[in-house]
């Protein structure tokens, strides 16, 4: 087994801007222009995206859950990932985790995988679902 570091963390640096973006609201040709990037990539495996998406979203529902002690997948993003849950709550958290199983769900079957995580973005932005406010 081969890991390049440097790739990987720019992966999950990339898949939490689409989260950070996605639950603001904002910066959404940003978002695409990253769904575009993480779908296309023909070097990194679709599934290994979605493991990233699952660890930082299990992250995310440790730091919102209220959990005292946390011992997180994604350590070198703890700023960012704690900055986020204080936007979001659990149950977003739990939305996205069943939108990421969507997404690998249809992949299995071959669904545009872009149009998927596009399609998961919208759907947890502030206009596109409940309050996202704790």
């Amino acid at each position: 087994m081969e890991l390049d570091v440097e790739v990987a963390v720019s992966k999950r640096k990339m898949a939490l801007q689409t989260l950070e973006r996605a639950a603001l609201g904002q910066g959404f040709r940003e978002l695409f222009s990253n769904t575009n990037a993480l779908a296309k990539d023909r070097d990194f495996p679709f599934e290994e995206l979605i493991a990233i998406y699952y660890g930082l979203l299990s992250d995310l529902l440790e730091l919102t859950s209220g959990a005292k002690a946390t011992l997180l997948r994604n350590p070198h993003l703890a700023k960012e990932l704690e900055a986020l849950s204080r936007v979001v709550n659990a149950s977003w958290v739990m939305r996205a985790i069943a939108g990421i199983d969507e997404v690998a769900a249809g992949a299995r079957r071959n669904l545009n995988r872009q149009l998927g995580l596009d399609a998961l973005a919208a759907s947890l932005s502030p206009s596109g679902a409940p309050a996202l406010q704790k």
